[in-house]
């Protein structure tokens, strides 16, 4: 809350981005046909000499034995572990946030803790900061999103060197575990084939991945459980949509099967408080870009304006996106797409080694850019391989954030 300055008060959010912070990244690149390698991250350090920071397989005590170590020279930086996370199930996550066996610590000389957490879920971030978040504006939340969330396999060292594999998955995790992971933006591709005895697919681009109803199952388990709000983005339909709107007004009749009774009224708008969401107990956005349907309906909402670069170097994602950061629209929500596209001959020579290479080379980065002063006015981010990132941890501290400014009656931008 505000105290009796409106200097104080600006004063008590400002420092919250400046405390020592250690946490857990999973790496999407293999290593010795090895995946979900662990990388310490650490922020806001001021080394001194002896300093370290260590992962462990407890919670750390002065007696535990790390299982790797670094020394920190800077006062921040990501560093690449000898450990790896074993896959876990979806429905073996549950729903209140829990720690999955690692924890990370910074160390003093004299072996004293300075900051420590663990490798954990967030199912309830949103719903665990309800009082704070519910005056903030759609529009005004950062939410952690995925791209291509529906093209999702774990990694399998057999087909790891498949071209189609190498470009077309862009996931480590299902839908459920994506959403128990903290994400809350799912970037949707639907296909309709005719002549399947499922007829209604996630793609990406031309290629088949899931059924949709796979997706919707984990959508709906997730918000039976929790009381999370979720955006569901129908952007692209790339298979089966030629023949005008007919397929488009079979997918509608699917979502209303499906969604009708807990999806959000489109009349509520981007400009509507997170409160007035959660009051109504329809927690699922349905976003969806054709523009003739969402006037037919009072389920869909337009679609999330995806600002993306179409850019194939680290370089020229970072011109693109400080470029548009403060340039996007106010009347729905929007998303910065944080992810490298190759072109079609890059695929063809595999000269970027594939989409989890290509994350590897930018996510340590966007994780920086959006932790930075890009989070102070950004909606959304999709990145591939999210957890690869520290996207999640950015965007709940920013909304801690964003909530203060607000009770401080600071604008936002």
């Amino acid at each position: 809350m505000c105290f009796n300055s409106f200097a104080h008060c600006v004063a008590e959010f400002a420092d919250t981005d400046k405390e020592l912070q250690v946490s857990i990244i999973v790496s999407p690149v293999p290593k010795d046909n090895v995946a979900r390698r662990l990388i310490l991250s650490w922020e806001n350090a001021s080394p001194l000499s002896g300093d370290w920071i260590g992962l462990f397989n407890e919670e750390p005590t002065d007696l535990s034995i790390p299982l790797f170590v670094v020394q920190p020279h800077n006062p921040s930086g990501w560093a690449e572990t000898t450990s790896h996370e074993t896959a876990s199930y979806s429905q073996d996550l549950g729903y209140s946030k829990k720690c999955l066996g690692f924890w990370a610590a910074y160390k003093s000389a004299g072996n004293s803790t300075l900051a420590s957490s663990c490798l954990h879920t967030e199912p309830t971030w949103m719903s665990d900061l309800k009082t704070e978040l519910s005056p903030l504006l759609l529009r005004q939340i950062f939410l952690p999103g995925t791209h291509d969330a529906g093209a999702y396999d774990r990694y399998n060292s057999s087909s790891a060197n498949n071209l189609i594999v190498k470009y077309t998955i862009t996931q480590e995790e299902d839908i459920l575990s994506q959403l128990v992971n903290g994400v809350r933006y799912l970037d949707i591709r639907a296909a309709y084939y005719n002549d399947r005895n499922d007829v209604w697919w996630v793609n990406h681009g031309a290629v088949p991945i899931h059924p949709l109803q796979t997706v919707f199952d984990d959508v709906q388990t997730f918000l039976q459980n929790t009381n999370e709000i979720v955006i569901l983005d129908f952007h692209e339909f790339p298979v089966g949509f030629n023949s005008g709107l007919a397929i488009h007004e079979k997918l509608l009749e699917y979502l209303e099967r499906e969604f009708g009774d807990i999806a959000a009224l489109s009349s509520l708008t981007w400009n509507a408080q997170l409160g007035e969401i959660w009051s109504t107990n329809r927690r699922l956005l349905l976003t969806y870009n054709n523009n003739q349907m969402v006037e037919r309906s009072d389920i869909l909402w337009p679609a999330v304006a995806h600002q993306w670069g179409d850019v194939h170097t680290l370089d020229d994602l970072y011109t693109y996106l400080s470029g548009v950061v403060n340039k996007h629209p106010n009347d729905r929500g929007w998303s910065a797409m944080a992810e490298l596209t190759p072109t079609i001959l890059q695929i063809i020579t595999d000269e970027l080694g594939g989409l989890r290479r290509m994350a590897g080379m930018v996510n340590e980065n966007v994780t920086a850019w959006y932790r930075g002063t890009w989070g102070q006015t950004v909606n959304i981010v999709s990145a591939d391989f999210f957890r690869g990132t520290g996207l999640v941890e950015a965007a709940i501290d920013w909304n801690h954030i964003r909530a203060q400014q607000l009770t401080c009656n600071i604008p936002q931008q």
